[in-house]
């Protein structure tokens, strides 16, 4: 990926921060207290706590999302057949319960409204490694981060910078919310909008600032836990307020585990007396198995030609840990042979966690560990995926009384949001908007486990902002 159009932009604003005054402990502290204080957290960790927000050519982030619809697009296929097919519920670790979860029809709509593709961008470019499509987080960051990172002064030459733009994954949520409840047939100009997850979850402040801006917009908009929803068998609602959309944040599978398939939720969702978005359809998509559909040519017939090109350059080779033979790199090699054999080259993930829980690196992994893993696949679901090397970058960060870079591992998470397409029927495809930058001194860089995030901004080369440049 070009930086040509950055790197002269990163070096004056790492040039501003290192001028005296322009930090101090003082400054730093209340840069994290105003990320507390707006919501910019996990738990009470402030997560944002470097320097300069990741810069990236128009150009560059033009190619991620043209790969990153299309991946979208091409999972969306797998989710549909997956209800249908056997095989390829078989392939994805579709369990009975989640089979015919994902087989109610929920009505007109889109399957999924929105996801976030897991992307590390490498040397020779960038991979997609997995799909938040369930509850995916970090929407309201890009947000956050204008309001605290970006008033800095050391990044003074970011703020009306011809040539320069910020991404708004949170108003293409809403966008793309309220499309959804249209085509699906909901009546309403500004539906009720209910938040839907547990009460003690991490991302809780994430919501308070969703719930804001939707009631910003006109909508009436709370969070409730799943225990605070009630359904008569005609309306969804919660303290005798009627729900029209449901923006569910709960995660399926936990929602299943510990209320099971009789929850108000799930039976108003069954008879569409409300919208609810993401649907329960969306579990095929997030088994990390997935990708090995799509990596995999034996269902290569599934996507377009386009899909193809992209899945072969942005997804790494994947497969489910069985006894039995597959091919790798042109030869034929027995599966569990091959991993115990070439540790170095991939990573094992359990089909069905999140946030980084259970990641193994090969190259980071006692051989013993690897083995029992390996091994344990048949009874823990489990993917294997080479490795892809993840490019690292040196960020600002303040530490002991200064300034001082850190070498940090980067993701680049793109949203993915349903966007409608004209027809006599409701249609729909994948926009990007957006990413999560998380930062991580780890291979690993879930928030979840600790990584942090920083802004985005891109830039149009042939018009970015240059020393002594006058800005609007």
């Amino acid at each position: 990926m070009s930086q040509d159009a950055t790197r002269s932009l990163a070096d004056r604003l790492d040039a501003g921060l290192s001028a005296p005054g322009a930090m101090d402990a003082a400054r730093f502290e209340a840069f994290l207290e105003a990320q507390r204080r707006l919501g910019l957290v996990h738990g009470a960790r402030a997560l944002c706590r470097h320097l300069r927000p990741y810069l990236i050519a128009e150009q560059d982030l033009a190619a991620i999302a043209r790969a990153a619809e299309r991946i979208a697009f091409a999972l969306e296929k797998v989710a549909q057949r997956a209800i249908w097919d056997d095989t390829l519920a078989e392939e994805v670790g579709l369990s009975a319960d989640e089979r015919a979860l994902a087989a109610v029809a929920p009505g007109p709509g889109p399957l999924h409204t929105v996801g976030r593709l897991d992307m590390l961008v490498t040397d020779g470019g960038f991979s997609f490694i997995e799909y938040n499509a369930d509850s995916p987080a970090g929407i309201t960051d890009q947000l956050l981060v204008e309001r605290t990172l970006m008033a800095l002064p050391h990044l003074a030459p970011l703020r009306d910078g011809i040539g320069l733009r910020t991404p708004a994954p949170h108003r293409a949520l809403l966008g793309a919310l309220r499309e959804g409840y249209a085509a699906w047939g909901g009546r309403e100009a500004r539906p009720t909008i209910a938040i839907v997850d547990w009460a003690a979850v991490d991302t809780a402040a994430e919501l308070k600032v969703l719930a804001e801006l939707f009631s910003a917009e006109g909508h009436r908009a709370w969070i409730l836990d799943p225990d605070e929803l009630a359904y008569d068998g005609r309306l969804l609602s919660a303290g005798g307020e009627r729900i029209d959309l449901v923006y569910r944040r709960v995660i399926t599978q936990e929602l299943v585990e510990r209320r099971g398939l009789d929850h108000p939720l799930i039976r108003a969702y069954r008879h569409r007396a409300a919208y609810v978005a993401n649907s329960f359809r969306t579990k095929p998509l997030n088994k990390k198995a997935a990708f090995a559909v799509l990596s995999n040519p034996l269902f290569s017939g599934l996507f377009t030609p386009e899909q193809r090109e992209a899945i072969a350059e942005h997804v790494p080779w994947t497969r489910r840990v069985t006894p039995g033979r597959t091919v790798w790199r042109g030869r034929a090699v027995d599966l569990v042979e091959l991993l115990l054999g070439e540790q170095e080259s991939f990573v094992l993930k359990p089909n069905d966690e999140y946030g980084g829980r259970g990641v193994l690196l090969g190259w980071r992994t006692t051989p013993a560990a690897w083995r029992e893993a390996v091994r344990g696949a048949a009874e823990r679901p489990t993917i294997a995926q080479e490795r892809r090397r993840s490019r690292t970058a040196r960020m600002p960060t303040f530490r002991d009384g200064g300034v001082e870079e850190e070498e940090v591992y980067f993701d680049l998470c793109p949203f993915v949001f349903a966007r409608g397409v004209e027809g006599p029927l409701p249609s729909f495809t994948a926009r990007m908007e957006g990413a999560m930058v998380r930062l991580s001194t780890s291979e690993v860089s879930n928030v979840s486990a600790g990584a942090g995030v920083t802004g985005l901004v891109i830039v149009d080369g042939a018009r970015a902002p240059r020393e002594g440049a006058r800005h609007v």
